[in-house]
């Protein structure tokens, strides 16, 4: 899996986090170079989620414009019962998913 792209299917190490409302306060992440998506959604000004399928596998990137840390969740019913969160941030130049 290329540098920031979360495959989704499995809980995230640790168990769920807490917060589902998406916590815009970081994450800067390169785009992947040569990735084609198939869909993308501008969420605000400086949160974009792009996203492709392929069979039962669904590969995302964030690109964010923050300075600290970002949250992406989905659930069923749109709330944070039962949901699967992701955090993401990054430190030196490294992203960090958990």
């Amino acid at each position: 899996m290329s540098r920031g792209q979360v495959r989704c299917g499995q809980a995230p190490p640790g168990g769920v986090l807490y917060s589902l409302a998406v916590a815009l306060v970081v994450l800067t992440s390169s785009a992947v170079l040569g990735a084609h998506w198939d869909h993308s959604v501008f969420l605000d000004g400086d949160y974009r989620l792009l996203w492709s399928i392929s069979g039962s596998d669904i590969t995302f990137e964030v690109q964010v414009r923050t300075h600290g840390y970002i949250g992406l969740g989905f659930s069923k019913d749109g709330t944070i019962y039962g949901a699967d969160i992701v955090i993401g941030w990054v430190d030196v130049g490294q992203v960090h998913f958990q």
